[in-house]
């Protein structure tokens, strides 16, 4: 367990754990005991492939340094340096934000090691330092497989202070976004209890992602309005921005604007963060005994999800035995905290993204322009959820329970992947979808509602290619949720370029004469095709 690099990084600064009154040594052990299990082999349930080894996470980080070459461009976008490095940082932000909620705030909200080591002479101080170590850790190698390259090119184009002070500020954001998590977290836990906390969290998280992905669309069209291509006006409301606090101390100490609000921005970037971790860090105790309240159930709204579970098993399901797969990964689905973890967060996104680009490309035109206009084909965008879902179908916290498979009276497996994705269909996907029509049919009339219709037929052919392609050649929910953090990626990029096939078919078939109505018939033939030949999965043990 001594063997980490990260260990050894972090043994550089065990005086000033020692300060705070943290044991060294335990947290040292406890930390290391942490990485070794990140790496442990994860077994696949009901696969005879070679089994996968070591942490699938650090497989990923590859996958970041791509994304980290969409910052490089904008560090060259006209001369200003709050337009540069406000959209960096923006990305920045909203990446690792958006990683720390989907694949580590089932770390955060862990109650295991409390209970673990309840009987171990180890302080709560020091094992909440280990859990911040523990996150800390993998931030950082998301930041650096994310922000590599671009510092490099940094380094290169701008010189070594300019490369000094990214670094510098690229901590501060970090801690911002570890705080910023754990204390909403935190709030919630002190003002909701057992069930309703549970849901409650999961409303966070949709809200967490959606605000990071409305913030970073906030922030490119400040630049639009407020002209920051040319010159930086400080309005008020970019003291709500982020991005623009880390940008700032370039615009200041590098491009020699010493403004009043830029320097107000620039001490923001340091006084927020460190106050925020510090707070996280004070309150850590309250917050470790608040967990304890996950672990406690109550009875309140379950009848009515069995009500709608039952109603959608009669409509969608053909025979009994299809109907008990689907209850089952209905109450699978719905009481598993670590699927909701990866998948909810996806939904929020999946919500505003439609009304969000709406904004966007309609901002200059009328009302009236708008109601005449085929954008209404933005709602398609509601369908980046179906990707990710279908893909996590094949996961499972408890993917261990996965042997009820083989020993349940299961005549046809077929029946088995269709009720496993028409219940994530129902439960996830159509609420939203059926809020997303009304508001579009508010919005544009109800000349879209034939073109809304073939939108949802759509949603449920497209759903049977992306578990069809996603699927890992088990049935649903029996392979281990950590090997979720490094699958499926290249797929769901195959996947999204596959919606634009679906647009592009239904805005031709749009300026056809009865052109909607003979896809729609199309579409539905699709529909009732494919869910016979893409379902069943072919299986590695058949």
């Amino acid at each position: 367990m001594g063997n980490f690099r990260s260990l050894r990084v972090m043994d550089l600064f065990k005086g000033l754990f020692q300060t705070f009154g943290i044991h060294y040594p335990s947290m040292r052990t406890i930390v290391g005991l942490k990485l070794t299990m990140d790496e442990r082999r994860i077994p696949v349930v009901f696969s005879q492939t070679k089994l996968k080894e070591g942490n699938q996470f650090l497989k990923s980080l590859g996958l970041y340094v791509l994304y980290g070459l969409v910052i490089i461009p904008f560090l060259f976008i006209g001369d200003s340096v709050m337009l540069q490095m406000g959209i960096g940082f923006g990305i920045a932000m909203f990446m690792i934000m958006t990683s720390l909620i989907a694949d580590f705030s089932s770390v955060l909200l862990d109650v295991r090691d409390r209970i673990l080591l309840a009987a171990a002479p180890v302080d709560d101080r020091t094992l909440n330092a280990a859990k911040l170590v523990h996150i800390s850790i993998y931030i950082t190698l998301i930041a650096l497989s994310l922000l590599g390259i671009p510092s490099i090119v940094i380094l290169v184009s701008k010189g070594i202070l300019f490369f000094l002070l990214f670094l510098v500020m690229m901590i501060f954001l970090m801690l911002f976004i570890i705080a910023l998590t754990a204390i909403t977290y935190m709030v919630m836990l002190r003002v909701f209890d057992g069930e309703r906390l549970k849901d409650m969290i999961n409303y966070v998280q949709i809200l967490l992602s959606v605000g990071v992905f409305v913030g970073y669309q906030v922030l490119i069209r400040s630049f639009d309005f407020v002209g920051l291509t040319i010159s930086y006006e400080f309005s008020w409301w970019h003291i709500l921005i982020p991005p623009l606090w880390f940008a700032a101390p370039f615009e200041w100490l590098l491009g020699g604007n010493g403004s009043q609000p830029l320097v107000m921005l620039s001490i923001t970037a340091v006084i927020i963060p460190v106050f925020a971790i510090w707070m996280y860090i004070r309150k850590m105790p309250l917050f470790e005994r608040d967990l304890q309240k996950l672990m406690t159930e109550t009875r309140g709204g379950k009848q009515q999800q069995a009500v709608l579970m039952r109603f959608w098993g009669w409509v969608l399901c053909r025979n009994s035995e299809e109907r008990a797969s689907f209850r089952f990964s209905w109450q699978l689905m719905k009481r598993e905290r670590d699927f909701k973890l990866k998948v909810y967060p996806s939904l929020g996104v999946g919500f505003v993204a439609p009304f969000l680009f709406l904004y966007i490309f309609l901002s200059d035109g009328t009302r009236q322009d708008m109601i005449t206009s085929s954008t209404y084909f933005m709602i398609y965008f509601g369908f980046i959820v179906i990707g990710p879902l279908a893909i996590m179908l094949s996961y499972s916290g408890k993917f261990k329970g996965a042997w009820i498979f083989t020993v349940a009276p299961i005549t046809s497996v077929s029946r088995v992947d269709r009720a496993a994705l028409k219940a994530s269909l129902a439960q996830l996907f159509l609420p939203v979808f059926i809020m997303q029509a009304v508001v579009f049919t508010v919005l544009f009339g109800w000349r879209i509602v034939p073109d809304l219709i073939v939108v949802l037929f759509s949603a449920v052919l497209y759903a049977a290619i992306c578990y069809a392609i996603g699927a890992k050649g088990t049935l649903p929910f029996s392979l281990p949720m950590g090997e979720s953090v490094q699958s499926g990626t290249a797929k769901q990029i195959i996947l999204m370029l596959l919606i634009g096939v679906f647009v592009g078919i239904h805005i031709l078939m749009n300026k056809i004469p009865y052109g909607t109505p003979i896809y729609l018939v199309v579409i539905v033939l699709g529909c009732l095709v494919g869910w016979k030949t893409l379902l069943p999965i072919k299986r590695h043990y058949v």
